[in-house]
């Protein structure tokens, strides 16, 4: 599990909200997603001509969230880029070593230390030298990758560390860091106290091939705290199986729109393909959605007006950002025509969530990501890519 990336408010505003549209939501949610009703028919997968590269170009839209200024967005662009076939441009992450943010400076400097760039290790050193505690995790990170292999024990005391933020970039590192030895080190974090380290720890050994730490994750899917339900499902998603649908339906109901949003992004993942039209769907709504809804449902226009029009736009630009942020964990190319329509027409955060979610679905040459097409993968056409059995397996 990367660094959070974007950051909905969409979560907020359904716990202010009066009781009321948390009930029509969810509603609107279960119906549309498939849950107790008939299954929805996907769409069909994108022409060629998407598929071959967009019009409205997700790279330059990464490049534009990185020169943002908003940490959240340039933190999203630069874990993307991470997990992208194609490396960003050098100046525009290396403007941002020194940004007053430390969890965007630490993503820039992981991102440039997994080039391998020994050209950089002046900068590294120097960065070993930031008054953060995790940037300089990640100069080590960059060091070790850079052919200095003595920094790999700062990463394994990171991963010691009494400080909890700490554990958590540790682990994370090690993953990327794609090194086996580390995994004994990674399943001790299994049976940490904090959940995210346990997340992490549990998603590094997948980087690394290893399946130990799914059963950590499938109980993290109940934790008390619906933040870490929310990254368990997602991590879910990634390291389950088929076995694992039964569980993904029952949180496809949860209250939070972000852990049901996740579930049904996460079942896509195994396969299970019957509610992703809700997805979909979700990168379209509007004020105008929500008003023709309220016209047939008595408890939503008593909501909405209580509401400004500014929050209802807020609200509804907050869905469309979580459906993109989901839609780019599933790897399912017929999601990339509405992606684009939408990285073409939205503010700034829409655009942002867009084009990660299309970079992701493209790169699907990702150690993680191949592991996903050669477990299950959604039915393919031929413009979508090789066979699954002819993708990489990770070491």
């Amino acid at each position: 599990m990367a660094t959070p990336g974007l950051r909905c408010s969409a979560l907020r505003t359904l716990r202010s909200a009066p009781r009321a549209h948390a009930a029509w939501f969810l509603g609107l949610a279960l119906a549309a997603s498939g849950c107790g009703v008939p299954e929805v028919r996907a769409p069909p997968a994108p022409p060629p001509e998407v598929l071959a590269g967009a019009r409205f170009d997700p790279y330059a839209a990464l490049v534009e969230a990185l020169r943002s200024g908003q940490p959240p967005l340039q933190a999203a662009a630069a874990e993307t880029f991470l997990e992208s076939d194609r490396p960003p441009p050098r100046a525009e992450v290396e403007s941002l070593v020194d940004t007053a943010d430390p969890r965007v400076r630490t993503t820039i400097v992981a991102l440039l230390g997994a080039a391998r760039r020994a050209d950089l290790a002046s900068l590294f050193q120097r960065k070993f030298r930031d008054a953060d505690a995790n940037v300089r995790l990640a100069a080590a990170f960059a060091l070790a990758m850079a052919g200095d292999p003595s920094q790999v024990t700062m990463l394994r005391d990171g991963l010691a560390s009494p400080d909890v933020t700490q554990r958590r970039t540790a682990a994370w590192l090690l993953g990327l860091m794609g090194n086996p030895s580390a995994a004994g080190l990674l399943k001790v974090k299994l049976a940490d106290p904090d959940a995210v380290v346990v997340l992490r720890a549990a998603e590094a050994l997948h980087r690394l091939g290893r399946s130990d730490g799914l059963q950590e994750v499938r109980t993290l899917t109940e934790h008390e705290r619906h933040e870490v339900r929310y990254w368990a499902v997602r991590l879910l998603g990634r390291v389950g199986d088929t076995t694992d649908i039964p569980r993904l339906e029952k949180l496809c109901q949860s209250r939070f729109l972000d852990v049901r949003f996740a579930a049904i992004a996460a079942a896509a993942q195994r396969g299970d393909l019957k509610r992703i039209a809700f997805l979909l769907d979700m990168l379209d709504v509007s004020v105008s959605t929500l008003r023709e809804q309220a016209a047939t449902d008595k408890d939503l226009a008593d909501l909405l007006q209580q509401m400004s029009e500014a929050d209802v736009a807020a609200f509804a630009r907050d869905m469309r950002v979580l459906a993109a942020r989901e839609l780019g964990e599933t790897a399912y190319t017929p999601a990339l025509d509405r992606l684009e329509k939408l990285l073409a027409r939205g503010e700034l955060p829409e655009r942002t969530a867009a084009a990660c979610a299309i970079v992701r679905i493209l790169s699907t040459h990702t150690s993680w990501r191949s592991r996903i097409l050669a477990d299950r993968p959604p039915p393919l056409t031929p413009t979508e890519g090789p066979p699954a059995a002819a993708l990489p397996k990770q070491p």
